[in-house]
């Protein structure tokens, strides 16, 4: 091999090496700004692994979709970050289907004030009070909130398990401490149950919770290459007395203004008041929150008369997350597990659409 061969074998051998370098150079680049635009989640939903559990961790709602193939509610998709929760209404008050509840006597009624105290203390420490005080005129139990009398009996609640997951150890300890010390204030005697008995309530509880925590979606989607306008969703939907809510959804509601089901679009953008006559999309979903909801089946029925109606309307078609279409067959699969799901919360004490449920799936 001649010296000219030679020379231009090693000048072959450095381009190449430095076409390598500024390829790795301009994929490091690349991950660099992608990382940066779109930030990695803490867990992948899809493998359902996530950060270590940290207290009430558990944020999950099932859906059921309806399907052609047998009918199965989608699991939970790992620890996430969940919103503040709601707070109670005036209404409610400890119940020992989903609450550790701790009752306290004293000879003499409790100021309202020596209770506003104790509310306070554990709303503090735990989040939301659930008290409640013993009316003997009437021989009932009634809420505390921001009554001005005094009770001798009262009750305190800590609520076993909600949407975050079930209440820890560390927090039944700190609600029998707070018990005990207002008890000693009050000069009363309580009675409060043992805490590794509300650990097993509280873990049975959340299993219940992930039983039934489930939300039926029923999707209408326009035939390929056309879309369904948001003026004409809004219109359908007042017509049948739906309301448009601030956060972009149609929510249908029954008697006493009971929320029944809620209309939203299938895509990301919201069907926000100021934008909804510029938004235009492929898809939008009817929504039954099922154990928030009394009368679950009527209510389903009615959802499924509407979500056809609407199909009808728009020219689209009744179909699942995965665009099958979706037949009689597959509604009444659904029913079933309703069926299943409302049996099983009647049995445990606590019905669809209660009080009870309202706070425990709040």
């Amino acid at each position: 091999m001649s010296d000219l061969q030679i020379g231009l074998a090693i000048l072959g051998a450095f381009v190449i090496a430095g076409v390598a370098l500024f390829n790795w150079w301009q994929e490091r680049k690349f991950r660099r700004s992608a990382q940066q635009d779109f930030p990695r989640p803490q867990h992948d939903v899809l493998l359902g692994t996530g950060a270590a559990d940290t207290g009430r961790s558990h944020d999950t709602e099932a859906r059921i979709e309806p399907q052609l193939d047998p009918l199965s509610a989608v699991g939970a998709s790992g620890p996430a970050p969940s919103p503040p929760p709601r707070p109670l209404a005036p209404a409610a008050q400890p119940d020992a289907a989903i609450d550790h509840v701790a009752e306290l006597h004293a000879d003499q009624p409790i100021s309202a004030a020596e209770i506003s105290l104790f509310a306070a203390a554990l709303s503090q420490a735990l989040g939301r009070p659930i008290l409640a005080g013993y009316n003997p005129h009437a021989k009932t139990w009634e809420p505390f909130a921001g009554v001005e009398r005094g009770f001798a009996s009262l009750r305190a609640g800590l609520q076993l398990a909600d949407r975050n997951g079930p209440a820890t150890r560390e927090q039944l300890r700190a609600f029998h401490a707070l018990v005990r010390q207002h008890a000693e204030r009050m000069a009363a005697d309580v009675q409060v149950p043992d805490v590794e008995e509300g650990m097993r309530r509280a873990q049975e509880l959340h299993r219940f919770f992930e039983e039934v925590d489930v939300v039926v979606g029923i999707n209408i989607i326009a035939h390929s290459g056309q879309v369904f306008h948001g003026t004409q969703v809004r219109a359908l939907a007042e017509a049948q007395g739906m309301r448009l809510q601030p956060g972009g959804a149609f929510a249908s509601y029954g008697e006493n203004e009971a929320p029944l089901f809620t209309l939203e679009n299938q895509e990301p953008r919201p069907f926000k008041p100021e934008d909804i006559r510029h938004i235009t999309t492929s898809a939008v979903t009817f929504l039954l929150d099922v154990p928030r909801t009394r009368d679950g089946l009527k209510v389903f029925d009615r959802m499924v008369v509407l979500s056809r109606q609407f199909a009808e309307s728009l020219d689209g078609l009744l179909a699942d997350d995965n665009r099958q279409l979706l037949n009689e067959s597959g509604l009444d699969k659904i029913r079933a597990r309703l069926r299943t799901i409302y049996a099983a919360m009647e049995a445990r004490g606590i019905p669809a659409g209660s009080a009870s449920a309202m706070r425990l799936f709040a």
